[in-house]
């Protein structure tokens, strides 16, 4: 059984923490796993958890916090797989983004190569993306059935839509849960159909 996970306690105070560190220039690169603890961590990693290593006596302390932490946002972003967005070039490479309260994007990486990755930094860019979910809804669909997150992303897709788009999404509805429900042995709902190829994907899959 999965540990209980409070994902608005430091899971999500990390995520500002990028958002912010990266804002004003205190930190250049992404937060991220991959020896992380080969580097300069502790230019990296809060102050404040630093000094409360070094209080206990054990500044790897502050480490093992940053990795716990990490591991449950990965934890997260796995429970979200069906709402990721294929990067894949040289190496596979999946992305999630992620719109936290204070309005900043934070883009979610996990890439596969000799070792795997994942990390999150600020999106440079937010416009345009193809799926953007807010934190406290990422957190509830993280605990619903695939069932349920599929129902969510129709219900994301038509509110997004335009006047033609709803009334294709309407008329072919069962067609698309269809389809979400055959996706996501293969790929994830975002990849397979968006409001950019709605026709285009059920028309390629021979369901329209």
């Amino acid at each position: 059984m999965d540990k209980t996970i409070d994902y608005n306690g430091l899971p999500y105070w990390i995520m500002e923490y990028c958002a912010r560190m990266q804002k004003s220039g205190k930190i250049s690169c992404a937060l991220f796993t991959d020896d992380f603890q080969y580097g300069e961590w502790r230019k990296i990693l809060p102050e404040e958890w630093i000094d409360e290593a070094i209080k206990a006596g054990d500044i790897n302390k502050a480490l093992e916090k940053y990795f716990d932490v990490m591991g449950d946002l990965e934890h997260l972003f796995s429970c979200l797989c069906y709402f990721h967005i294929d990067a894949t070039e040289t190496f596979p490479e999946q992305i999630l983004y992620l719109r936290i309260r204070t309005g900043d994007v934070i883009e979610m990486h996990y890439i596969v190569g000799q070792g795997s990755e994942f990390l999150i930094t600020l999106a440079e860019n937010s416009e345009n993306l193809p799926l953007v979910i807010d934190w406290d809804e990422a957190v509830k669909l993280s605990k619903l059935t695939t069932l349920d997150q599929a129902r969510w992303y129709f219900n994301d897709m038509y509110s997004r839509a335009d006047k033609n788009q709803k009334a294709f999404l309407e008329e072919n509805k069962d067609k698309i849960f269809f389809f979400l429900g055959v996706s996501v042995i293969r790929y994830g709902f975002v990849q397979r159909i968006n409001l950019n190829n709605l026709y285009e994907s059920l028309k390629g899959e021979n369901i329209l």
